[in-house]
């Protein structure tokens, strides 16, 4: 699949049929008594094409498959080309993200990915046959024509970036690309149907389970929460397969956050100790996290005489150690311990002893805690196939070559082969169910997205 990638395979259903057609055609020439002596003459009328398959032949669908066909090697490119486009889609996404919010964005790794998902299409069609290069030429010209279209679309992005014009500015014209770029998608999907690439089957030894995002509230603040995923058969008993399934949460967003986040939380208090975040920063310690907390503290006292009176003030640090585990009802926990606190006097003595520790502990781990819930969320993330029977084995956090902290989940699922078929079935619907949406949501907005 596309979002975050589909795995496909050759379609099983021609190899069988390729016996019996053969079987059918050798019989109806033994019957009309040496046809083979020159296929062309054979029919009267017949045109023979460059890809070997007569126009008259009444089996000419049948060998036009074959004459098109996708060896494994062809396969394997495709998969990966299409993986390159989905990475330029993913990063697309991430810049109309960014000129959102920042409104000045560089497009150089931007232009980078889109030029490597181009290159791939390209050498892919330069490996065609004879036979395959005269079968799909329509397709392929379909192809360089969306080719085309997304080169130029790119180019007036770039140069809309490079005058500095306005955020709304730049991002109708990354809207025009990402249309550009789903016509793009669409081609390529096309010409790999017509070569027996075909999506999901319940053949299927692994899959790719598509990107949902949830969104998790903190009082006034949202966050988004990216979950992605993908099974691998590791046993087959009979009827039943087991897959191992792998599920990231990207915490991205919260890590960004998490400040905000805090604050929010911590109880404000007029008398007694008041605790406040003036920076977080969460990072991976796998398998755990660690979060690390620069803090200012104040403790005041208040009567009626008096009144309010400060009696202390301070600023300190502690690092504090997020345990992820799997308990044995298949739920997630989250253990806080203060790894270390950096304070003296009663800010040290609070957060050692008093309430005011404990406090930000549990605020520390539940921020997380609901975060990283929201990937085991089943219910929620996986296909209707997969939302029963999954055992969770284990949790650990990572921030792999620096793109920020995400939960990796990992565990078990035993399917029959039927359902198997129908999780192969409902990923392929939720592909075409995101392309129309998609194409409908560029439909809507086509007014402004087509200003040259």
């Amino acid at each position: 699949m596309l979002r975050p990638g589909l795995f496909f395979s050759v379609s099983r259903k021609i190899i069988p049929g390729t016996i019996l057609l053969f079987c059918a055609t050798l019989a109806a020439a033994q019957h009309h008594g040496g046809a083979g002596h020159g296929a062309a003459g054979a029919i009267p009328g017949g045109i023979s094409r460059p890809d070997g398959v007569d126009e008259a032949d009444p089996l000419k669908d049948f060998h036009h498959a074959l004459a098109v066909q996708a060896t494994s090697q062809q396969i394997a490119e495709f998969q990966e080309l299409v993986k390159s486009t989905s990475a330029a889609k993913d990063k697309l996404h991430a810049f109309t993200e960014a000129v959102g919010r920042a409104g000045r964005v560089g497009t150089t790794a931007l232009d980078q990915t889109l030029e490597d998902a181009r290159t791939r299409s390209k050498k892919f069609q330069d490996g065609f046959s004879e036979s395959q290069k005269s079968g799909l030429k329509d397709l392929a010209k379909r192809l360089e024509k969306a080719d085309s279209d997304l080169e130029q679309e790119l180019k007036r992005l770039d140069q809309i970036v490079q005058s500095e014009s306005s955020a709304p500015e730049v991002a109708s014209r990354a809207a025009s690309l990402d249309q550009a770029l789903t016509d793009f998608t669409s081609e390529q999907l096309a010409l790999g149907r017509e070569m027996g690439i075909v999506l999901a089957t319940g053949q299927d030894l692994a899959f790719n389970l598509p990107k949902v995002r949830n969104r998790v509230n903190f009082g006034s603040r949202t966050i988004a929460v990216d979950i992605s995923g993908s099974l691998s058969q590791t046993q087959v008993e009979g009827d039943l397969r087991t897959f191992q399934l792998e599920t990231t949460v990207d915490l991205s967003e919260l890590q960004q956050g998490i400040t905000e986040i805090l604050n929010a939380q911590l109880p404000s208090r007029s008398c007694g100790a008041r605790l406040a975040v003036k920076r977080a920063t969460i990072m991976a310690a796998a398998p755990a996290s660690s979060v690390v907390l620069q803090l200012h503290y104040e403790r005041w006292s208040c009567n009626r005489t008096f009144g309010q009176s400060e009696l202390a003030e301070s600023d300190g640090a502690v690092e504090i150690k997020l345990i992820p585990a799997v308990d044995q009802s298949n739920g997630l926990s989250l253990t806080p311990e203060f790894k270390r606190i950096d304070a003296t006097g009663m800010m040290a003595d609070d957060l050692r002893s008093g309430d005011l520790g404990n406090t930000l502990r549990d605020k520390v781990a539940s921020s997380v805690f609901v975060a990283v819930q929201a990937g085991s969320d089943f219910k929620a993330t996986l296909p209707a196939a997969l939302q029963n029977g999954v055992t969770l084995h284990s949790v650990r956090f990572q921030d792999p070559s620096g793109s920020g902290l995400k939960a990796f989940l990992q565990g078990q699922v035993r399917l029959s082969n039927e359902q198997v078929d129908l999780l192969a079935s409902q990923l392929n619907q939720t592909l075409s169910a995101q392309h129309t949406a998609a194409s409908a949501q560029r439909a809507t907005s086509a007014p402004g997205a087509s200003t040259q």
